[in-house]
């Protein structure tokens, strides 16, 4: 509902919208809010009078669009979860923002409070603008506890106390005391040592995390939370969200989290502005903002004038009202502003954000478009309306170019909408919009299988070119996600796509997929630039061939253009501190420099942190060519993102244990200059960052060095993958086949979940599932299911949880990439490249599954995974044995054939008549596989060998198994496979666990048969029945 903001009362209700664990209930929406990409666009009219312009030439200023108006708040949605449904309540937010020309530092405090009776593990995860980079997370309680009414005193405000006795209160007066006076907070520092300082009174025992290589912080987390110790972890989940793993939250408790970010503010025209998104949620709320130069407020907030900064300040208690959910602050006529700031270590240091004053000349335009149109979870609801604002115009503004077009619809699925191109006429388009309304929008988005589908439209012939319109927030959620290999489909024309300013747009992925193609990323922050964006694309793009600023060193471009269009704003930073600069740019074989008027620099403590970003990510696009330097940047800079997490561990020891010491980087950061190191690398990388074969060397050379691996690859192996076939590397799961795309389909309480974003329950998802699953079949299933996923990227549990499913389902190919995401992020757990080889070899990509299967097999894993190696072995055995049948072919026979002689060595099974194989999705849990065989024997971890030959691996007992059972000659009987839920995680309330177990009769014959299935073990029920095996005797004996 909507809520009014007046001066000096901000009301504000903070909405939790997160879910850990498998369940994923009412968990966040999977994309966030904020600012503009790397490479955005003005999006000038290039109509009319379009080549009048000349460079250089500067219009009158005038007002900014005004931005989206969004169905509710998206960004700075938080709540800890601490299992599928329970969650902490949120008790108060406190927002410290100092806006520096076009960026913004905000430092948010969250008091949550521990309501029960017990400690536990949480999930803390906030959703933050799309380039918002943190730099500072810490975690801790307060002095402060809630104690029941009854002990309250007459005060209404309590003070807080010293002393081991917290104050008692159940008014949310009690948050507010924790709050800095408005006084006071205008005056704090946002370095993390002032942070820390100025919370020491009421912070207990607080923990301040670290920057430390991501996936060595995330394995030192999951060790130490095994030990019952106090980590916590700050995490990238991709498109501006991030997870933090919090542990212990102590009973009865406030807890305070810090959490501190740099962003831009979105350019809007002539205008740049600030929008502080405030969700939904019981608590009190307090706001102080400073910014460098005047700015107006919506809703008008009185400023304080001091040295030539204002001060604003509105704060509240629980409450609704008429306005909305947002205070928004714009600065006008800032030209090309440019901050300065000086890195002690490194030296001065500038950012700036410029648009060249380029000519606006008309292309040649094509006759034929593609539009992709992103229908998952995430494109509901603001997006998808801005989508279909920005189709119609595209098709009625260009209509006299424009003859032909057609629509790709996608999420985890892709789905033309006419078999052949369409003739571009006022009906056909009414008639395309008219279907669109009545689509259901929900699913993960697969952006690697939309780009490559988009490449052979219906009807189309091999040698057109065409344009591509990409209407998305471009997060991958669902399939490949590297962004280089997806760009690398780009092959038959520009892609041109569209920064809204909502929440979750992954603008790196949109600049990437327009720079590699030869198009444009257009900002469309409001309805006012719909017309002008619809026909940009029409202005004929300039090569950009150099970037320099007097004065000016190490300068770099974040998203990398190489063409830019007129109206495109740069984000750049660098070296020193430039007076003007000098872009040149190339067209028609003419280059022309241009000349670019900064604004009078402001001094930032902001600047040197945004130059670290750009250069951080420029040379993570290189990947591990780059990796040492990247990382360096990225710890000096603390820039959290794909190279670098943040992580607080117990005690200096414990970072000792984990090879994690304070990373001094400042010498390599000073002596590496990015751009230098990012243009040796992309020369000599010559393009093989989009080649999926260099992609897997790179990833074997690289296992080595990933935290809690012990592995050596050999060369035999190497040779071996060196000569496999391109194709070998690249994995195509076959379209869903969907039969239910409108909004008729879903269920009644499914569907009223869709319609709130971040309020999809795992409950909710997996009943839809079984429904779609008789009614329509695994496709849409597996589509509904997946929106879960879309809903929390980045979750290990979930991805394992909907992967086996997909396996169930009988769609393998379609847990891949799932499986992919889960080792990339976890590289020392095993059982990802087991599941990986397993799904392979279902799909018959036989020289792919090997490698995984190898890798299985090389690696020294912890004893905590048992006979992990054994069971790999057993499942390699079965699959090169199709290899030597010729099931399955391959492209190294002679590898396949040595290593089955390898693998029959080691596993001593020729045959057997029963096999049971289980393994389930959570960590720090204890599943034990029982089977009862027909003389009522049980097999279990305290009975693992049995009279008739029964035999049982290793007990698993701390999460994810696998587990073994072998009967090589099964007595005449019925045998009962159960699972028990002994034990589950310890620190959470309720984490879903599923088991996957495939249940194999006549294991090594040729009248083999494999039953597989999914069993949700539910809390308070310790027996589980999986599946009853009826044997009857036999004419002869199974082989052994």
């Amino acid at each position: 509902m909507p809520r009014s903001l007046r001066p000096g009362l901000a009301l504000v209700l903070l909405t939790s919208v997160i879910a850990c664990g498998g369940a994923m209930g009412e968990s966040m929406s999977a994309k966030s809010a904020g600012a503009p990409p790397a490479a955005e666009m003005a999006s000038p009219s290039v109509s009319g009078d379009m080549a009048k312009k000349d460079f250089g030439e500067e219009g009158e200023p005038k007002p900014g669009p005004k931005t989206w108006k969004r169905a509710g708040a998206a960004t700075h949605a938080a709540r800890i979860a601490i299992g599928d449904k329970e969650t902490l309540p949120l008790r108060g937010m406190q927002f410290k923002v100092e806006i520096d020309g076009f960026r913004a530092r905000v430092v948010l405090d969250a008091y949550f409070e521990n309501d029960r009776d017990r400690a536990y593990e949480g999930n803390f995860q906030l959703r933050l603008p799309d380039d918002a980079t943190p730099y500072f997370f810490a975690f801790g309680e307060t002095d402060f506890e809630r104690r029941p009414a009854t002990a309250v005193a007459a005060d209404p405000a309590p003070k807080p106390v010293a002393g081991p006795r917290a104050p008692q209160a159940t008014e949310p007066q009690l948050e507010k005391a924790a709050f800095f006076p408005k006084g006071e907070q205008q005056k704090l520092g946002t370095s993390a040592p002032l942070i820390m300082a100025a919370r020491a009174k009421t912070w207990h025992n607080p923990k301040e995390a670290r920057i430390v290589p991501r996936e060595k912080a995330a394995f030192a987390f999951t060790e130490t939370t095994r030990a019952q110790a106090d980590p916590a972890l700050l995490e990238w989940a991709g498109a501006g969200i991030f997870n933090a793993r919090v542990f212990p939250i102590a009973a009865h408790k406030i807890h305070r989290v810090v959490l501190a970010y740099d962003v831009s503010l979105v350019r809007a025209g002539k205008d740049f502005e600030y929008r502080l998104e405030l969700p939904d949620a019981a608590g009190n709320v307090s706001v102080d903002v400073s910014t460098s130069g005047p700015m107006t407020s919506e809703p008008k907030l009185a400023a304080d004038v001091d040295h030539g900064r204002s001060y604003f300040h509105a704060d509240g208690a629980p409450g609704r009202a008429g306005g909305d959910h947002a205070l928004t602050f714009r600065a006008s006529n800032l030209g090309n502003p440019v901050l300065t700031g000086s890195d002690p270590q490194v030296g001065p240091t500038f950012t700036a954000s410029v648009v060249p004053n380029l000519p606006a000349r008309a292309a040649s335009t094509r006759d034929e478009a593609v539009f992709l149109v992103d229908t998952s979870l995430s494109s509901n609801p603001d997006r998808f309306n801005v989508f279909m604002k920005l189709l119609a115009a595209n098709l009625e503004n260009n209509r006299s170019t424009l003859k032909r077009f057609n629509v790709l619809f996608f999420d985890v699925q892709t789905t033309w909408w006419r078999p052949a191109w369409v003739e571009n006429t006022k009906e056909n388009a009414q008639r395309l919009l008219a279907e669109m309304n009545n689509l259901t929008l929900e699913g993960a988005t697969d952006v690697g299988a939309a780009l490559a589908a988009s490449q052979a439209p219906p009807g189309a012939q091999n040698q057109d070119r065409f344009d591509t319109f990409l209407l998305s927030d471009g997060a991958a959620t669902w399939g490949e996600s590297d962004k280089n290999i997806m760009a690398h489909a780009l092959t038959r024309g520009p892609l041109f796509a569209y920064q809204t300013g909502l929440a979750g747009t992954d603008g790196a992925a949109l600049a990437r997929f327009a720079r590699e193609s030869g198009g444009a990323v257009f900002s469309v922050v409001g309805e006012e630039e719909i017309a002008k964006a619809s026909t940009a694309h029409r202005a004929r793009p300039f090569r950009l061939v150099s970037v320099k600023g007097s004065g000016a060193d190490d300068l770099v471009v974040a998203g990398r253009p190489r063409t830019i269009y007129p109206g495109q704003a740069l984000f750049l930073g660098g070296r020193g501190a430039p007076k003007d600069m000098t872009v040149t740019v190339e067209q028609d074989g003419k280059e022309t420099p241009v000349r670019v008027a900064l604004a009078a620099a402001i001094e930032s403590p902001l600047a040197p942190r945004a130059y670290g970003q750009i250069a951080t990510s420029v040379l993570e696009e290189m990947g591990k060519a780059t990796e040492a330097t990247s990382r360096a940047y990225a710890i000096h800079y603390r820039v959290v993102g794909e190279t670098c997490s943040l992580v607080m561990l117990e005690s200096d020891a414990d970072y000792a244990r984990f090879g994690i010491q304070p990373e001094r980087e400042a010498e390599r950061v000073k002596a590496e200059l990015a751009s230098v190191v990012a243009a040796r690398a992309d020369a000599a990388l010559q393009g093989s960052l989009a080649d999926p074969k260099a992609y897997m060397l790179r990833w074997l050379d690289g296992l080595a060095e990933k935290p809690g691996m012990k592995i050596a690859i050999g060369e035999e192996l190497r040779a071996v993958v060196r000569a496999m076939p391109e194709g070998a590397f690249v994995v195509k799961p076959n379209a869903l086949e969907i039969k239910g795309r409108t909004k008729d389909v879903p269920g009644q309480a499914y569907a009223a979940e869709l319609l709130t974003p971040g309020k999809l329950s795992y409950d909710a998802a997996t009943a839809e599932l079984q429904a779609r699953r008789g009614k329509y079949g695994a496709g849409d299933a597996l589509r509904a299911l997946s929106s879960l996923v879309e809903q929390t990227p980045g979750d290990a549990i979930l991805a394992r949880d909907v992967g086996f499913s997909a396996m169930e389902l009988g769609l393998p190919a379609h847990a891949f990439y799932l499986f992919r995401r889960v080792a990339d992020a976890r590289p020392w757990e095993p059982q990802s490249y087991r599941a990986m080889a397993d799904v392979l070899g279902r799909m018959g990509m036989t020289d792919l599954a090997m490698i995984y299967f190898e890798v299985s097999m090389l690696g020294e894993w912890n004893p905590r995974f048992g006979e992990f190696r054994k069971i790999a072995a057993v499942d390699y055995v079965r699959f090169l044995r199709r290899v030597q049948k010729g099931e399955l072919k391959t492209s190294a026979p002679a590898f396949a054939e040595r290593r089955l002689v390898a693998m029959n060595e080691a596993t001593q099974l020729k045959g057997a008549d029963l096999v049971v194989m289980i393994t389930w999705n959570t960590d720090n849990s204890d599943v034990d596989l029982h089977v009862t065989e027909p003389n009522g024997e049980e097999c279990f971890y305290q009975h693992r060998s049995t009279s008739l030959g029964g035999e049982l691996t290793q007990d698993v007992t701390q999460g994810y198994g696998p587990e073994m059972y072998v009967m090589k000659r099964a007595a005449s009987g019925s045998y009962q496979v159960r699972a028990k839920y002994f034990t589950s995680q310890r620190n959470r309330a309720s984490a879903r666990t599923k088991v996957y177990a495939q249940v194999i009769e006549g294991w090594g014959t040729p009248q083999e048969r494999v039953t597989e299935k999914n069993v949700t073990l539910a809390e308070g029920k310790e027996m589980h029945d999986i599946v009853q095996v009826a044997v009857t005797a036999k004419s002869a004996p199974m082989a052994r």
